[in-house]
């Protein structure tokens, strides 16, 4: 509908052109009555000689003349005994803005008009391609690129112009078209996913997302949150701690003391206890590198979990939500236990991973260190190794395995680009399924093409 709309208005002639022809014709009435004005006083200098401390006309022709010497810029002590001069100035500097004004106008109305036929071609584009009721991918994207310039045309506008509210309503009626065209391009562009998942048998288990580290991304289900986040929550909670420890100038090295209370059974090789002081960075490599439940939940007491809330908000990650401990196999910590659900989802923790080693985000190069020790190789790991391919390496991986699910946020280097991708399965432990959908993710950019343009 309204494509529609837009299709029918762009048909009408413009309406800019006459209020310019208006603008022009005004500020040019303006200058002539007030020049008029003047002339008495120009009369009466003519026939006078200056006294001390007056300018001359010649002087003040080449006062005038010289931008340099614009009124908004002389100073104070040469307009004293201009006398009847200031007028004169005046009018200089009102016509001086009245031409500034202009060309911002006609900048924005030229910027407003190429918004428009944009428009008008992704509008053609989109009824061409619907005349077979199948838009193709090149065609969706056609529009995608239409609309966006179209968007760009509008940002040109300055918001002092008196077009800037029909630029911002113009705006978002394009972003409302443009946002399902991209949602249809990102589907069509991960069909190769969805038929990986259907490959299990289990296709409503699995949730998958893959990123190019330039943030060219494809998903399948990838904002619906897994049955658990298991482990893969320590990497959100390794993030909100390094957000802390860089906005409040905290010392890494600093001693931390790990309460009894928190306590609970951890992996095989674990090696933190209660009762005892490590530093801060110790504590969270062993909960990154050992997967260390205890480590995890003395970390949740030290941020607190109104903290942990905001600061992931404020990073953007919206489904995210940390607000429960870690349990092992049976023992549940004694205090401060839960407030709610642990929640992710995969396409959030992978754009986690994607700033972590593009070190946006902060203390990346400390929780790099943690995912290269990574001690569970079973996952990620073994599934690159299986495709014995050259093009690919391992490069880091946090896991995670609980009764409600099995997954692992991996990042590989495939040519000399760098990737990261989440897999979860609910409701299973199967390993070998896991390594399969790695590892056809992997294989299908080994021999479809990388995500983004590339030079080989």
């Amino acid at each position: 509908m309204l494509g529609e709309s837009l299709k029918n208005t762009f048909s009408q002639r413009s309406w800019n052109t006459p209020w310019v022809f208006g603008v022009g014709f005004l500020s040019g009435f303006v200058v002539a009555i007030a020049i008029g004005g003047l002339r008495p006083t120009f009369t009466a200098m003519w026939q006078q000689r200056p006294s001390s401390g007056e300018i001359n006309p010649d002087e003040a022709s080449a006062l005038a003349a010289d931008p340099a010497n614009d009124p908004a810029l002389v100073p104070s002590e040469l307009t004293q005994g201009m006398g009847d001069l200031a007028p004169y100035f005046t009018v200089v500097q009102a016509a001086r803005l009245t031409r500034e004004r202009l060309a911002m106008e006609a900048a924005a109305d030229a910027n407003f008009q190429r918004s428009k036929e944009l428009a008008v071609q992704s509008i053609a584009v989109r009824d061409a391609g619907r005349e077979d009721n199948e838009e193709t991918l090149a065609e969706l994207q056609q529009q995608e690129y239409l609309w966006e310039s179209a968007l760009r045309q509008l940002d040109q506008i300055s918001p002092d112009s008196i077009l800037a509210a029909a630029a911002a309503e113009r705006r978002a009626g394009y972003a409302a078209i443009l946002r399902p065209v991209a949602k249809d391009i990102d589907q069509l562009q991960s069909v190769f996913l969805a038929d990986i998942a259907e490959a299990t048998g289990r296709p409503r288990a699995i949730r998958i997302t893959v990123c190019h580290l330039s943030g060219e991304c494809r998903d399948y289900r990838g904002d619906q949150p897994p049955a658990s986040p298991a482990s893969l929550i320590k990497l959100p909670v390794a993030v909100v701690l390094m957000k802390k420890v860089v906005d409040e100038e905290i010392d890494i090295t600093d001693s931390m003391y790990v309460e009894p209370h928190n306590w609970t059974e951890n992996a095989n090789g674990a090696k933190i206890y209660v009762r005892h002081e490590y530093p801060i960075r110790e504590v969270m490599v062993r909960m990154i590198k050992e997967s260390n439940n205890i480590a995890t939940n003395q970390l949740l007491d030290y941020l607190g979990w109104d903290y942990m809330d905001n600061a992931l908000q404020e990073m953007g990650y919206e489904q995210t939500k940390i607000r429960t401990k870690l349990i092992g196999d049976r023992t549940a910590p004694t205090r401060n236990r839960a407030v709610g659900r642990n929640v992710m989802t995969s396409n959030e923790v992978t754009e986690m991973m994607r700033q972590v080693y593009t070190f946006s985000s902060p203390g990346a190069d400390e929780i790099l260190d943690a995912m290269v020790g990574q001690y569970d190789w079973e996952f990620g790991y073994t599934a690159i190794s299986q495709l014995r391919s050259q093009r690919v390496a391992w490069i880091g991986e946090k896991t995670g395995q609980n009764s409600k699910v099995i997954g692992s946020s991996t990042a590989v280097k495939i040519d000399d680009e760098r990737y990261v991708l989440t897999v979860t399965i609910d409701n299973s432990g199967n390993q070998r399924m896991l390594r399969e959908v790695i590892g056809g993710v992997v294989q299908h950019i080994l021999d479809d093409g990388h995500l983004v343009p590339v030079s080989r």
